[in-house]
């Protein structure tokens, strides 16, 4: 769990240099969701979305982070836009 808080600390960094990157508000979602903080990381996939409606990863951490925070209709919504936006992420390899 510590290098999840570790990346955490990183991610804060970069944003102080760069607060407009959707990858990084992504990525430090992940990083809660891996710590179970999963209110917190809505807020960071929200953001992500906001930054970049297009990234696809953002709409899935936020369904999956909604789902696992008990809100099924929101999350279904999310992860349904993640899909239309990367079609091919839910084949398999």
């Amino acid at each position: 769990m510590l290098e999840y808080e570790e990346a955490i600390q990183k991610f804060k960094e970069a944003l102080k240099e760069v607060p407009e990157n959707a990858e990084i508000w992504c990525s430090w979602g992940v990083a809660l969701m891996e710590l179970q903080k999963t209110d917190e990381a809505i807020e960071k996939f929200e953001k992500a979305v906001a930054l970049n409606p297009g990234l696809a990863s953002a709409w899935y951490g936020w369904g999956l982070a909604l789902l696992a925070s008990g809100n099924r209709e929101a999350a279904a919504e999310k992860l349904k836009q993640g899909m239309e936006l990367d079609p091919d992420s839910n084949k398999e390899s």
